[in-house]
């Protein structure tokens, strides 16, 4: 009887292991597809433009001083082939604080991504690999010089968003 009752334990506990054999875990335990982006913006201002003449050719120079660098945008992921599961993947705000230098460090899923920067018209996309790290860097010009004949202007209601991702990452 004693074997009997050890036999039908076994088998009890057995069971579980064996109707789990072969199959894959639940997707939830699989660990994230993810690539590390820092963003970082910096601000200036021209205050001033001066006019530079070399060999009768007049060019303006700008002068700059920091300007306060607070910005934000939004990630938004972007359906590719590259996802190869369900895109679960959803829109994150990107917010830089005002001190220069201060950057965002995101975890971002694998797949392609597009910046969109009020105030900018163009769309930026880069693609996130597993594991990667790199850095886009926005920036902003506030003001900017135009010249006529041979004088230079300040022209106060310019401001040029540009935004530098780099070219392997571009999409």
């Amino acid at each position: 009887m004693r074997i009997f009752k050890a036999t039908i334990l076994a088998a009890i506990v057995s069971i579980p292991l064996v109707s789990a054999a072969g199959q894959q875990p639940p997707s939830s335990l699989e660990p994230a597809r993810t690539g590390t982006v820092t963003f970082s913006h910096d601000a200036r201002r021209v205050t001033a433009c001066t006019a530079k003449v070399e060999q009768t050719k007049t060019t303006c120079v700008p002068t700059r001083q920091i300007a306060e660098a607070t910005t934000s945008a939004m990630l938004r992921p972007v359906a590719s082939g590259d996802v190869t599961a369900k895109d679960s993947r959803e829109a994150v705000p990107l917010k830089l604080a005002k001190e220069a230098g201060h950057v965002q460090k995101l975890d971002l899923a694998v797949g392609i991504w597009e910046l969109e920067w009020p105030g900018r018209s163009d769309k930026d996309r880069f693609f996130v690999a597993d594991r990667d790290e790199f850095s886009v860097k926005l920036s902003t010009e506030i003001g900017g010089c135009t010249k006529k004949k041979n004088e230079c202007r300040l022209k106060t209601d310019r401001t040029r968003l540009e935004v530098s991702i780099p070219e392997r990452c571009r999409r």
